[in-house]
């Protein structure tokens, strides 16, 4: 497949990203990994769950960009500029989808941990807010927070169900988060440019020497990963999951030279990659 014909894609995809689809559709697919991985059986609740919480986070991030002081309008916030009232109807309706389900489908144990972790996210909201408008950083990164949280969502129902050990459920958590702080690390990279414009860089992003170091991250994760994948056996699990991205990572480092492109590859790859790797193991039966 040539370079123009992956942009020719990339452009019909588009559409995920610019309506904050890309995130929830990532969220639940990497759920099915860790659930499998756990050998969880998943309702579809669990993912319209996860799902319409993880839009709802991601959506509020994007209509509340046109509010703040200097900014220019990325492609991906038009959407929301452009049709608030469309767009405050959706995410009501979402907000309602993601709480009947849950007060219909959950014990109260598990809405008492879902809930929260939402105040989690909600806090996490409010503090970018803070960050954008005063300028005020905390000790944790935007990065760090962002990829802490989306991975215990994803790992939330999974380990709520399992019966295997804590270790374990630990170990498949960190794993997650380092998947996706990478992911966060070289999107923060790769929108630097624009996000200086609207005058919206993170504390990473103000210090780009170690944002550059940081995202290094993908070559030690490429090789522990690889050694472990060996260790266990190359079978389609987490880890063959996590060493994917990290090659996908490296690869669109590489062989992509406009920022804005791989800023649009990338959360299509944690999309395709593990939905490839779930349809193989569902076609061969593994």
């Amino acid at each position: 497949m040539s370079f123009d014909t992956g942009k020719t894609i990339l452009g019909k995809l588009a559409f995920l990203n610019r309506y904050s689809l890309d995130a929830p559709l990532i969220a639940v697919l990497w759920q099915t990994v860790l659930a499998r991985d756990l050998s969880v059986e998943l309702a579809v609740y669990h993912h319209l769950i996860l799902g319409s919480s993880v839009w709802l986070a991601y959506s509020a991030d994007r209509f509340s960009e046109p509010f703040l002081p200097s900014s220019q309008t990325a492609k991906r916030y038009e959407a929301f500029k452009n049709s608030r009232r469309s767009f405050l109807f959706c995410w009501v309706v979402c907000l309602l989808i993601a709480v009947c389900s849950s007060f219909c489908h959950l014990d109260l144990q598990c809405l008492a941990l879902g809930f929260s972790l939402a105040s989690l996210s909600l806090a996490n909201f409010c503090l970018c807010l803070l960050e954008s408008k005063r300028g005020v950083f905390l000790p944790c990164p935007k990065e760090v927070r962002t990829a802490c949280i989306l991975s215990l969502g994803c790992v939330f129902f999974p380990a709520y169900l399992s019966k295997d050990d804590f270790p374990e459920i630990l170990f498949s958590t960190v794993l997650l988060f380092l998947a996706f702080f990478m992911n966060c690390l070289y999107v923060s990279k790769w929108e630097w440019i624009e996000d200086k414009k609207r005058n919206r860089l993170s504390w990473l992003q103000k210090r780009p020497g170690y944002l550059k170091t940081l995202a290094m991250v993908k070559y030690p994760l490429a090789v522990i990963v690889g050694i472990l994948l060996l260790l266990v056996g190359l079978e389609i699990n987490l880890f063959m999951h996590a060493f994917c991205v990290t090659l996908f990572v490296i690869f669109l480092d590489f062989f992509l030279s406009d920022d804005q492109d791989k800023r649009e590859a990338i959360d299509l790859g944690y999309c395709i990659i593990p939905l490839t790797l779930l349809g193989i193991e569902d076609v061969l039966g593994l």
